[in-house]
């Protein structure tokens, strides 16, 4: 006959660890305090100026790069300031002869499309025209050729309301 050997399991505690811990605490603490140099007060107060005295040392050592780095790097933000004005004028400059552009060509289109009517539409077509009659279209064609429409608003050849319809067909 065979046996088995039976094992009991142990059901850990968590209360042991917790005890070790709080106690190997209690002891470092106890052991930090009988060897300690200094009071708790003076040793913040000493952490706290060799913190100071890090930095200014720090920033001595940095401050002559910084100023370094400046000396470089402002004639290029200068020079890249120039370079922007300049092109800014440019582009205003630009943009000014586009509008001016912009506005013959308007005028060109408007005026031809008006002078074509004045000087190059037959009778019949001039009367088709709402406000333009007979008597108006042969006035039209025994002063042409237009070359502007302020010219014809100068030759008061026709009335105002004349002139309008004449825009409204081109």
């Amino acid at each position: 006959m065979k046996f088995k050997r039976i094992t009991l399991k142990k059901k850990k505690s968590t209360i042991q660890p917790a005890w070790t811990f709080f106690a190997g605490l209690g002891v470092g603490a106890a052991i930090g305090m009988l060897i300690a140099p200094k009071s708790g007060a003076e040793l913040r107060d000493n952490l706290q100026d060799y913190a100071r005295d890090a930095y200014e040392q720090g920033r001595e050592r940095v401050q002559p790069v910084i100023d370094q780095a400046r000396e470089r790097v402002q004639p290029l933000m200068d020079q890249v300031a120039q370079s922007v004005d300049s092109v800014m004028a440019q582009a205003s400059s630009v943009r000014d002869r586009v509008v001016d552009k912009a506005a013959d060509v308007k005028e060109r289109v408007t005026n031809s499309g008006l002078l074509s009517i004045l000087n190059e539409w037959p009778h019949e077509r001039l009367i088709e025209i709402d406000g333009i009659g007979p008597v108006l279209a042969n006035k039209i064609i025994q002063h042409r050729p237009y070359e502007s429409e302020q010219q014809l608003i100068e030759s008061k050849e026709l009335p105002p309301s004349a002139i309008e319809s004449l825009r409204k067909a081109a």
